[in-house]
């Protein structure tokens, strides 16, 4: 899973724009965290540093931020405006911003829901009521305010007609001067229950987005075949039974008696007998009596008088109470295959907890910087007596069940906890930190930069398409027409002239050039000065000069130059990624096809194959083949475990010293990352595979 950010100067669809994170382009921010929200307004909260171009340049209320799902075909899962900068020094000493963010429902927070309108002064029908509260926030808003318009779909679910409605579904509804939201709360989702949605459509023939609310009874769909399951997905669960709102005993209060005392007395089960006991005045269930105890709670009928009519109205509100409220929180992992959306139901399996079940997810907390790793809440479940009881047995007999299995199962279902919770994923997509690349060209090929500018990019971590190889030519056209030796003015000012390819001025070259690549007059060496400037391709347009700005990336060329066996290895070992992970799958001494799926052991068993060494399939046995060495002496080639020497449970591959690759769980694909990130316990080094990556 990966996601894109990127902020405007304002709220028009056309407003000036920067790029906030994305891994592809090696633009990063210090963390963000998404809370995608049913019946709420969502938010992302953002920390950056001073070389993010949003550093001290965060308008609240005017600067706008869009979040692209990327491993979903760029879906726009957030659009929201700033509302809150927070400046702060970090233990290190270093300055940040944390920046909040609300979804574009926080419009509705500016304006106001005026009461006294007679067309709105009876009862409504949903549609009535969304097309008053639009009215009202349009209005106020003004004509020419076309990007926090909103308007309203035909998604109107149906009602139940038991809530307080009149003949034909229709509501009455209470304007009471509070903002629009507010009011849509209270008067619609908090009283007749139901989902409230906002969808946030491009569209750019018109330059504008289109914000449409709706509403319906029941929301989204339900996946009874996508399942968080233990040792699976679900890294972590908790779910909490809350049964301190059980009343077992109720007196049942009608309305109040008109009479000329100052107390305000209420009909009662006893009104108008002459002689009557306190144990005349409730009523109660034995059932509840015997499992919860004596608790006493009233329940209030405005307009009943009549005491027979109040036993029967809380006879019948004790049969229907709800005396427990279940709440859960589910941490799992998502993929580019497998996303969760608020307001869909899954199927959540995990019998030491709960009978299998679907839950619906009403929010959805994103850790943007590392996506796989989400936290989902569930809508709280409620539970009658009959049904408290009955999950009490269906959990003693999953808890005998459990009791009664071998040793050996017991063993495989900790395994598998412990490989997803040691497993912290980092990004599906290799996002360069160290990592070695092939050789390039440093001089123009044919009078064309376009290839050293791709060999420096990479080089310096920095993913670069075409459009961005035509940007810095042009830029570079512009100032020195592809002379690397061009020797330019002065500018009036002390720093020197302008010189080589892209017209540094000589402080500014020394500032960003890298160790081994200063000289100035080399127009690969001042590439890479221009790639070690954050945001670089931010900073040109091609059209006219630039002034370079921020803290420089690096100190020494962070990725090396690799050719030969290690070259040859990585190579090999980079043609499966994406192939699926399988448990027990294909692969290596297994044989079979190894596209059709490998688990993590079989696919560097397979890699060791193609470059004609033979080595097992299952971890434990290829500890032996190769001796051990230290976390610096890593190499291309060399074998990473997890776990205990003769008890290990994992393996990953080395590409170099700060790289590696290696098929990670179920429900995800062969990938590609730092190997800080999730380091292995200990590293062996197999001879022959040694020998392949330095003889080339």
């Amino acid at each position: 899973m990966r996601y894109q950010i990127v902020a405007f100067k304002t709220g028009d669809y056309d407003a000036p724009s920067q790029l906030v994170y994305d891994p592809r382009a090696n633009v990063y921010v210090q963390s963000a965290t998404l809370n995608l929200k049913v019946n709420a307004i969502e938010d992302l909260t953002i920390t950056v540093n001073k070389e993010s171009g949003l550093y001290n340049r965060g308008e609240p209320f005017k600067t706008h931020v869009n979040v692209y799902n990327l491993g979903n075909s760029n879906e726009l899962v957030f659009r929201g405006r700033l509302i809150k900068v927070s400046r702060k020094m970090t233990s290190s000493g270093e300055f940040v911003q944390e920046l909040v963010f609300e979804s574009v429902i926080g419009y509705l927070l500016d304006t106001i829901a005026f009461p006294g309108m007679p067309e709105f002064d009876k009862p409504l029908t949903i549609k009535e009521f969304l097309a008053a509260i639009t009215g009202f926030h349009n209005t106020a808003k003004g004509v020419d305010n076309k990007a926090e318009k909103i308007s309203f779909g035909n998604n109107m679910g149906a009602i139940d007609n038991n809530l307080e409605t009149d003949a034909g579904g229709k509501h009455k509804y209470e304007f009471d001067y509070k903002n629009c939201w507010d009011t849509i709360k209270e008067q619609l989702i908090d009283r007749l229950g139901g989902y409230f949605t906002i969808q946030v459509r491009p569209v750019p023939d018109e330059k504008r987005y289109v914000i449409v609310m709706g509403y319906s009874k029941m929301t989204e769909a339900d996946h009874p075949d996508s399942e968080i399951k233990i040792g699976v997905n679900m890294q972590s669960a908790g779910v909490s039974v809350d049964p301190t709102k059980v009343v077992t005993r109720l007196i049942p209060l009608g309305a109040t008696i008109d009479d000329k005392s100052e107390t305000k007395q209420r009909y009662m089960l006893w009104s108008g007998k002459d002689n009557y006991r306190f144990e005349d005045g409730f009523v109660k269930s034995n059932e509840l009596e015997k499992t919860f105890g004596i608790i006493y709670g009233t329940q209030v009928w405005e307009q009943v008088k009549d005491p027979n009519e109040l036993r029967r109205l809380g006879q019948e509100w004790l049969a229907r109470q709800i005396i427990v409220v279940n709440n859960w929180e589910i941490e799992t992992f998502e993929t580019d295959v497998i996303t969760y959306y608020p307001g869909h139901r899954y199927q959540f399996v995990n019998n030491e907890l709960a009978v299998s079940q679907l839950l619906r997810v009403v929010e959805k907390e994103v850790d943007i910087t590392s996506p796989n790793n989400i936290t989902l809440k569930i809508e709280n479940t409620q539970s009658t007596l009959t049904e408290y009881q009955l999950e009490g047995l269906r959990m003693q007999g999953k808890v005998r069940e459990l009791q009664t299995q071998s040793a050996k199962d017991q063993r495989r279902i900790d395994a598998l906890l412990k490989q997803i919770q040691e497993m912290q994923r980092d990004s599906l997509v290799r996002q360069g930190s160290g990592q070695t690349v092939a050789g390039g060209p440093t001089e123009p090929v044919n009078g064309d930069w376009g290839p050293v500018i791709k060999h420096a990019a990479r080089l310096m971590n920095v993913n670069i398409d075409d459009s961005g190889v035509n940007l810095v030519k042009a830029q570079i056209n512009l100032e020195s027409s592809g002379n690397e030796k061009a020797l330019g003015g002065d500018d009036g000012l002390s720093d020197g002239r302008a010189s080589g390819l892209l017209q540094f001025k000589p402080g500014t070259f020394n500032h960003y050039a890298l160790n081994g690549h200063k000289d100035i007059w080399k127009g690969f060496d001042q590439l890479l000065a221009f790639f070690n400037i954050p945001n670089a391709l931010s900073q040109i347009t091609g059209t006219h000069g630039w002034s370079p700005s921020g803290s420089p990336r690096y100190t020494d060329v962070p990725n090396k130059e690799v050719s030969g066996g290690a070259k040859k290895l990585q190579d090999t070992a980079r043609k499966y990624l994406g192939v699926p992970y399988v448990w027990g799958g294909a692969g290596g001494a297994r044989g079979g096809n190894p596209y059709s799926g490998m688990d993590c052991s079989s696919f560097v068993s397979q890699v060791y194959k193609d470059l004609g060494i033979n080595i097992p399939a299952y971890t434990v046995d290829m500890e032996r083949y190769g001796h051990q060495i230290s976390r610096s002496e890593v190499q291309a080639g060399d074998m990473g475990f997890y776990g205990n020497h003769g008890a290990s449970y994992h393996i990953t591959l080395a590409l170099d010293n700060k790289r590696m690759i290696y098929e990670p769980a179920p429900g995800q694909s062969c990938m590609e990352q730092d190997i800080d990130a999730y380091p292995p316990t200990w590293w062996i080094r197999n001879d022959s595979m040694a020998r392949i990556v330095a003889g080339g």
